[in-house]
């Protein structure tokens, strides 16, 4: 009966889960909060309609309590806690195995590999916005490096922040060599039409 309640729960909801184990009692508004300063980096960033489903269905497997806060001047918020049952739960998705593989989606990539059917101008502006957008990542990630510090509490969150890190610094550089090869084989390319000109100039 368990297995069956664990395979009615998507890993969205486990993400959740995660986050309320982690943080402690949260809104569905403040989980939102949180994954898109974090989760997105790496594995998702959640719509409100999202969270708010994942939250019932968590509540309605008993992973979950939710308890009415009054707010003056503001709608009453609901706080959101895991429970015990919860937490075996998380356990028990965090520890299966094999791992499943990382699912890898890239639509710039995608692009790339179509490369061939792009305006040249146009493929040299998407990969200088790729490139902007990897540094501006980096510098997010260097700037929570630099606050968490050597806290032992967020061992794991700078572990998996170092892997975002090490991404960020690979697609720069995949950015940078694919610019340099663009221009190599436009040179190149060039050269070659020069050639044919003057060979057909004699």
């Amino acid at each position: 009966m368990s297995g069956d309640r664990n395979r009615s729960l998507s890993d969205n909801g486990y993400a959740l889960l995660g986050l309320l184990a982690v943080l402690g009692e949260r809104s569905g508004y403040e989980l939102k909060k949180v994954a898109d300063q974090s989760l997105r980096y790496f594995y998702w960033s959640p719509s409100r309609s999202q969270v708010y489903r994942a939250l019932r269905r968590l509540e309605q497997l008993g992973y979950v309590t939710a308890r009415e806060v009054e707010q003056e001047s503001l709608p009453d918020k609901r706080l959101y806690r895991i429970t015990p049952s919860g937490e075996s739960a998380l356990r028990a998705w965090l520890t299966r195995r094999p791992l499943p593989p990382d699912d890898i989606r890239s639509p710039a990539t995608l692009v790339i590999f179509f490369g061939d059917l792009v305006p040249r101008e146009i493929l040299l502006e998407q990969l200088q916005e790729l490139r902007q957008r990897a540094q501006a990542d980096l510098a997010r990630f260097d700037e929570i490096e630099a606050r968490i510090g050597s806290d032992p509490r967020a061992l794991f969150r700078r572990l998996v922040l170092r892997r975002g890190i090490a991404d960020a610094r690979e697609t720069i550089a995949w950015v940078d060599e694919v610019l340099a090869t663009l221009v190599r084989t436009e040179l190149e390319t060039d050269a070659g039409c020069s050639v044919v000109t003057a060979d057909e100039e004699l």
